[in-house]
């Protein structure tokens, strides 16, 4: 966090990295939580966490969205963008909406928060904003070309940011396989077989929900200062 009495907004909080990012700053200072589900919203703002029920792929509303987080808690000292759409299938099933959606969520929603995040009227000079990432940027695979595409722009974006908006600073994280709602949406294909095959060939062991965050709260904290324009592979070696 870029200051212990900071204000962070972060962007598609209802669940995984999202909802533990929130509570882990929440910890330390202002925390604006954004979802577009309100059930979960209720359960942070219940723990003391300003929220905003908002669709990131509602294009228009986004700079409105964080005028608002700034008028309610003041100006932002960083934004975490954790809101994701995975689509796994083959290239040829693809729908128009599904890629229209995945893109628009991944890559397009982010450049336009990014957008308005670098004006000082929404964030501090020191301020940072982290996205995360994936992997599969880097290593695209058969039946998630688009997802890891969208994350590769992602990555560009990042390391474009990092010079336009500095003294900003802008980092990401890239997980590999975690166990999250994402993820166990599709139980049948990463069962007990494939948790145990990933164990095996990651050095540092698998790695968690718990990890990342940790990972996203050192890039954003002042120990990182001088860290800018980088994406953190956080996948315990197993793409190595």
């Amino acid at each position: 966090m870029a200051e212990a009495a900071g204000h962070i907004l972060v962007v598609g909080a209802s669940s995984g990295i999202g909802r533990a990012v929130a509570e882990r700053f929440a910890q330390q200072g202002a925390v604006t939580a954004l979802a577009r589900r309100t059930d979960r919203l209720a359960e942070l703002a219940a723990a003391g966490i300003a929220t905003i029920a908002a669709d990131v792929t509602d294009l228009a509303a986004i700079g409105g969205v964080l005028q608002a987080a700034v008028a309610e808690r003041g100006p932002l000292t960083g934004l975490v963008y954790c809101a994701g759409v995975q689509i796994i299938k083959p290239m040829r099933s693809l729908g128009v909406d599904e890629v229209e959606r995945l893109y628009t969520t991944n890559l397009v929603a982010p450049t336009l928060f990014a957008a308005a995040f670098g004006s000082a009227r929404i964030s501090t000079r020191d301020a940072v904003f982290c996205a995360v990432s994936s992997v599969a940027a880097q290593r695209p695979e058969p039946a998630i070309v688009p997802y890891s595409a969208s994350k590769a722009g992602l990555d560009a974006l990042i390391r474009g940011l990092a010079r336009e908006l500095a003294p900003r600073r802008a980092v990401a994280v890239a997980p590999g396989w975690l166990d999250t709602e994402m993820t166990q949406a599709h139980a049948r294909m990463y069962g007990a077989e494939f948790k145990e095959a990933l164990e095996k060939r990651s050095p540092a062991g698998a790695a968690t929900v718990e990890s990342v965050v940790e990972a996203i709260a050192f890039l954003m904290s002042p120990q990182a200062r001088h860290v800018t324009g980088e994406i953190l592979r956080v996948d315990g070696g197993a793409t190595l």
